[in-house]
């Protein structure tokens, strides 16, 4: 008796990878831009305009507001307006981030597709 009994491998379809297979002439559109980091709007700009009741900034450049991803009575979410990544965090347990991971939160999206709504590609 064979102790490593052997498996058969599975039927073949017949059909692999052919060139006709894939169109190299057409542009792909769900790629970012090879420069998004420099194209993204400053945080300073960007949170202003999303969050309620922003704060002016503390000597290192956090300012406090209100977070939009919960019912929020007092300011529970810091922003960096001043770094280059723009980060977050909320302390009543939403999360942290970047820039581009606020964005995908807030509204609802992948993030190919919040570096591309941020730059403004269509």
């Amino acid at each position: 008796m064979n102790a490593f009994p052997t498996r058969k491998r599975p039927a073949s379809t017949g059909r692999g990878f052919r060139s006709s297979d894939f169109n190299y002439s057409k542009p792909t559109t769900s790629r970012t831009p090879s420069n998004w980091r420099e194209r993204l709007p400053s945080p300073r700009d960007y949170y202003a305009a999303r969050i309620e009741k922003l704060s002016r900034p503390n000597a290192a450049g956090w300012a406090q507001g209100r977070c939009p991803f919960h019912e929020d009575h007092d300011a529970s979410l810091s922003v960096n307006l001043t770094a280059a990544r723009g980060a977050w965090r909320c302390f009543a347990g939403c999360g942290a981030g970047d820039l581009v991971s606020f964005h995908e939160r807030l509204r609802g999206l992948g993030f190919v597709e919040a570096v591309r709504d941020l730059v403004g590609v269509r």
